[in-house]
């Protein structure tokens, strides 16, 4: 037939007549006999023809004209390779089926969410695609091209997995085809082959059997206009604080359990707020050993999407079709992918904390496809859910009634929305069940209508649904819809107030009635709740299944906080002084319900001596600038801030935003046995922070205090002094201790020392208090870096701490470096203290390499000291390939050519005679062009981090040309360049270059300028003399310090000269190395 055709038609008009034949044979040979490149050779056998070139192509031709004729993507990163175009489009060839197989396995054994977007996050993280190397080139192209249809093939693939767990016969049943599984009936036959001579890995299926643990998530708070991160509760040790690192900058957090919940429960997460942008979080549980990373800003597409809920919406899903908040720098422009033109918004705010960055509503209902363009730069393409799609449709959640993790209730049953078609029906496969389990209650197909049409998912279903239920609806592969829903069917709560108001220790007392209807019971009808009671605990049942739900009444929340900074919302009034009200703060409340509002300024009788009309933010939020009142409220001693709330029912609601009085809270404080003792504390709600002094590692305790008293934990007696602030609490928020006490915090002297299970901090404590000695090998390395920074930064001190500190620190370096990173010490004091220590001089190799660090420039350091190693060790590829891409990843591309040789970065965002001019522009045009650098966080050597880095140094050079350690560094550096020039005369080139481009400038006038140069020339010592290649010489004491006080001063540009340092010191060693360990395959 084909030479019929072709002899008659010719070839053009033989294809032309039959595009979607000619489509769905070169496609269907992709996915069938595609092997080893031999696509062609295979194709032309196939048809039993000739191979013919002139043939082979006109077909290579005409494919993406009929592509886009039948309005299938064309894949421009592929550019001519027509194979892999037509491979993506396949799917995954049944012969490369079993490695994304192996790979799924991997995943969900190792813990992580069993889901296809999950394992598409995981391999496509930026920076770590080496991931993917084990992966063949059509599965790799598949899953970075495929979008939505091949999350939901992988989705497909774990949901069929977990049904072979459960049903071992599998095999025999005779319902498994396309239309039960979603999986093409290719990759189902190969998928049951497969499946009956190697079950689904054991590793795998034991870790999908445990109950799923509440993962980190990243959402996007609209009431706040904040980016937070869930911290989940821990599956072990949650007395053990989580560490979470924004870029290196570590804080603990403490996971609270939710309220009326045991261990063992599924606990609600902590919310962690992300101040600024970031390119990476990371989750650290030293005792459940649980590990997370999450990748936030990727510089080569800076952007980050969240449904009109908040739930952050991964890179590897389509997006409603509907609205959606975009997160993306100011100067960027969102944009239509296909037409290029600007998509309008609704609404804008800009992220707390993160600067020239704006969080933007879109609304995507005629938009098929999105892209973010900055300036010349395009971020990847987004596609948006096809105008075909199916939609489920939540009814309003139960007002006041939450699961005890935090989840809304609905008592009303989603519907599924399904589309109208145009010619032909659509079938689409709707399920639901219990979550957890792998058994449908519901499985049903519904064919779409030339009308839309609404559907009940759980039809068939009897009344009374209760608990936690997944929904799937399957449809064309690329339109799958998964959700859970928490569901108390027929569950009413009436509250007796619109809303609570803050009263003297704790909420207006109210009441709820809670009704259901049958086959629903609930164990109370009416719920009283006193002024200490925030929310009350209900057991429903239905039929055999029993859920425990919180009801908790709405109520008043106001926050005082900086503008722009974190909103910490609470029910008790803060105190603030005349002076804060005069710095850029703001006063909001959150009002439920139907309500009007003002804010006054009364003095202490009540009389109102000022009124302002806030501004109304979303969700009833209320707020106005406190400098509103500063002026007034000079005038008085003591004064409130005051929401008068007027609702429909005539009344008028007053709540205290803030009490302004003098700082002090008391007068003194002292101790009486076991009691704190407070002089003059006579306000309300009333709590202190207790720091022990012998202890400076640990977080301070809470204590509350009662009648001017508070009782002080056992072991905090007699465990010496104690550093006491007070401050007023809140019962139902969690209010965060100051990193350091305030200048309001009273001393409390008592003998002995802070007492500790773990005997190496129970020696470093009676050291700190001078009843014993330090053993150098102390293992307490950890908090040792605590007191050496403390030490460095101005405590006092007697002079025999620094020298033992110093020992510890030394005696492992690579462990020493390894426990700095996992403390909580600001990221900008680092570099000095691993100078200051002289680490900075030692070895940092190790055997045995541990987790990526989350100090990105520390994690490079160990990576780099790690490559002669990892050298040695090339019969598994796999960690040398991690750490290349680590070391990609986290320095840039310019530390691999660094690390190569290559040290053309070196030479550029210096200090140079053009420098000059500048010193005289206004400060505030120069940290201007600073901040244009940090906008989107980048590598450590990113050409935006080294000019961000110059800058720093460059807004410190008055600071540094006044500082004596500026004038020892320059005579130093005269003994330091001969050293330098004998140990590598390579690395000696490059600093002296760097002295070189001050010709013509006058470094006795602007001695600053020589900054760059010395910078990286005691980096290049150091590092060089780490590796043995200064034999017989060490930094003196003098010479480290200056340096470190340099750190100190310009933290971001020593970072930067050591890493270059420490990667041409590498090469002048051991040559070309990381090309060596990570070529990829």
């Amino acid at each position: 037939m084909i030479r019929e055709h072709r002899h008659r038609l010719g070839l053009p008009r033989l294809l032309d007549r039959f595009p979607a034949l000619t489509v769905t044979t070169l496609i269907g040979h992709a996915g069938l006999d595609y092997e080893q490149g031999k696509y062609w050779e295979s194709f032309w056998s196939e048809l039993d023809l000739a191979r013919e070139q002139e043939f082979e192509n006109l077909l290579r031709a005409r494919l993406p004209v009929y592509l886009r004729k039948f309005r299938m993507r064309t894949f421009p990163d592929l550019g001519t390779q027509y194979v892999q175009m037509m491979a993506v489009h396949a799917g995954v060839p049944v012969h490369c089926l079993g490695d994304l197989v192996d790979v799924v396995e991997q995943h969900i054994a190792q813990g992580r969410d069993p889901s296809g977007a999950a394992v598409f996050e995981w391999l496509t993280q930026p920076g770590l695609e080496y991931r993917m190397n084990d992966l063949d080139v059509p599965v790799r192209n598949f899953l970075k091209y495929g979008g939505e249809v091949a999350v939901d093939i992988v989705d497909r693939i774990i949901e069929f997995a977990g049904y072979t767990r459960e049903h071992p016969d599998f095999a025999n049943d005779l319902n498994l085809d396309t239309s039960t599984t979603g999986i093409p009936s290719l990759l189902l036959d190969a998928l049951i082959e497969r499946w009956e001579e190697r079950p689904f890995g054991e590793d795998a299926a034991l870790a999908s059997r445990v109950p799923r643990a509440r993962r980190p998530a990243l959402t996007y708070v609209r009431t706040d206009d904040q980016i937070v991160v869930e911290v989940p509760y821990p599956a072990a040790g949650a007395e053990i604080p989580w560490l979470v690192s924004f870029d290196g900058e570590t804080t603990t957090v403490q996971a609270r359990r939710g309220w009326g919940l045991s261990a063992g429960e599924v606990q609600p997460p902590t919310p962690v707020p992300v101040s600024r942008q970031v390119r990476e979080v990371v989750l650290r549980h030293e005792e459940s050993g649980q590990l997370y990373r999450i990748s936030l800003v990727d510089k080569a597409d800076p952007l980050l999407l969240f449904d009109e809920q908040g739930s952050h919406l991964s890179r590897h899903v389509a997006l409603p079709r509907g609205e959606v908040i975009a997160v993306h720098p100011a100067r960027a422009i969102l944009r239509d992918a296909h037409s290029g033109s600007e998509i309008e918004h609704s609404g804008e705010a800009t992220p707390v904390g993160w600067r020239d960055w704006v969080a933007r509503v879109y609304d995507l209902t005629d938009t098929d496809a999105v892209v973010l363009r900055d300036g010349a730069r395009c971020g990847v393409p987004r596609q948006v859910r096809r105008t075909g799609s199916a939609r489920l449709v939540l009814p309003e959640p139960v007002e006041g009634a939450y699961t005890r993790s935090g989840l809304v209730v609905y008592a009303d049953r989603p519907t599924v929305d399904l589309p109208p078609h145009a010619v032909e029906p659509v079938e689409w496969r709707v399920r639901v069940r219990h979550s957890g389990t792998v058994d449908w209650l519901a499985d049903d197909i519904w064919e779409s209508d030339t009308e839309a049409v609404s559907l009940d998912p759980f039809e068939g279903i009897d009344p009374g649904l209760l608990g936690l239920f997944d929904v799937v609806i399957s449809g064309p592969l690329g339109q799958d819809i998964r959700h859970s829903v928490f569901l108390a069917e027929g569950l009413t709560v009436e509250h007796a107030a619109e809303f609570r108001i803050p009263v003297p220790d704790g909420l207006a007392p109210t009441s709820a009635i809670v009704l259901a209807e049958a086959p629903l019971r609930t164990d109370h009808i009416e719920i009283e709740f006193g002024a200490l009671d925030r929310e009350a605990n209900v057991v429903v049942t239905s039929g055999a299944d029993t859920e425990r739900l919180v009801v908790r009444p709405p109520a008043v929340e106001l926050r005082v906080d900086p503008i722009g900074s974190i909103a910490g919302w609470r029910t008790v009034a803060p105190v603030l002084t005349v002076d804060d009200l005069a710095e850029y703060m703001i006063v909001a409340a959150k009002v439920p319900g139907s309500v009007e509002v003002d804010m006054v300024l009364t003095d202490e009788r009540g009389a109102v001596r000022q009124a302002a009309c806030p501004k109304t933010a979303r969700d009833n939020v209320f707020q106005i600038s406190t400098r509103e009142f500063a002026d007034t409220a000079r005038l008085m001693r003591r004064s409130r801030i005051v929401l008068r709330i007027d609702t429909d029912d005539g009344s008028t609601t007053e709540v205290t935003l803030a009490r302004i009085q003098p700082r002090r809270l008391c007068t003194a404080v002292r101790l009486e046995g076991a009691d704190l003792v407070f002089a003059g504390a006579t306000d309300s709600d009333l709590a202190a922070f207790v720091w022990p002094c012998t202890a400076p590692w640990q977080a301070p305790i809470q204590v509350e205090l009662v009648d001017g008293k508070a009782a002080l934990p056992r072991e905090f007696v007699g465990a010496g002094p104690l550093t006491v602030q007070v401050f007023v609490d809140d019962p139902w928020s969690v209010i965060s201790a100051p990193e350091h006490p305030d200048d309001t915090a009273d001393i409390v002297e008592q003998p002995g020392w802070m007492p500790d299970d773990d005997l190496g901090r129970a020696e470093l404590a009676r050291f700190l208090a001078g009843a014993g000695d330090l053993p150098g090998t102390s293992s307490a390395v950890p908090e040792a870096w605590t007191v050496f920074a403390d030490a460095r930064s101005g405590q006092g001190y007697r002079s025999t701490v620094r020298s033992a500190l110093l020992e510890v620190l030394r005696a492992d370096p690579r462990s020493s470096v390894e426990a700095l990173d996992r403390s909580i010490i600001p990221r900008t004091e680092v570099p000095a203290l691993l100078i200051s220590s002289g680490l900075i001089e030692r070895d940092l190799s190790s055997p045995i390499r541990s987790d990526t660090l989350t100090d990105p420039w520390l994690g490079c350091l160990v990576g780099i000291a790690d490559l002669p190693y990892a050298a040695l060790h090339l019969r598994d590829p796999v960690p040398g390939a991690e750490l290349r891409a680590e070391l990609v990843n986290y320095g840039g591309a310019q530390l691999r050519d660094l690390l190569t040789g290559d040290a053309r970065c070196a030479y550029s965002d210096i200090f140079d005679a053009d420098t000059v001019p500048l010193h005289f522009m206004p400060e505030e045009q120069f940290a201007a062009l600073k901040q244009a650098c940090e906008i989107v966080p980048a590598a450590l050597l990113d050409a935006d981090t080294r000019r961000s880095a110059v800058f720093e140094a460059f807004a410190q050079r008055r600071c540094w040309q006044d500082d004596p350690a500026r004038a020892t560094m320059t005579m130093q550096s005269a003994e330091l360049m001969p050293l330098l020039r004998r140990a590598s005369p390579a690395l000696y080139d490059v600093v002296k270059a760097r002295n070189e481009v001050l010709t013509g400038a006058d470094t006795t006038q602007f001695p600053w300028l020589l900054v760059s140069m010395q910078s990286l020339l005691f980096a290049a010592v150091a590092r060089l003399s780490a590796r043995s290649m200064l034999h017989g010489w060490s930094m003196p004491a003098p010479m480290r310090e200056s340096w470190a006080q340099l750190a100190q001063l310009c933290p971001a540009l020593v970072c930067t000269d050591v890493l270059i340092a420490d990667a041409l010191a590498s090469y002048a060693v051991h040559q070309d190395l990381v090309n060596k360990i990570g070529e990829p395959r």
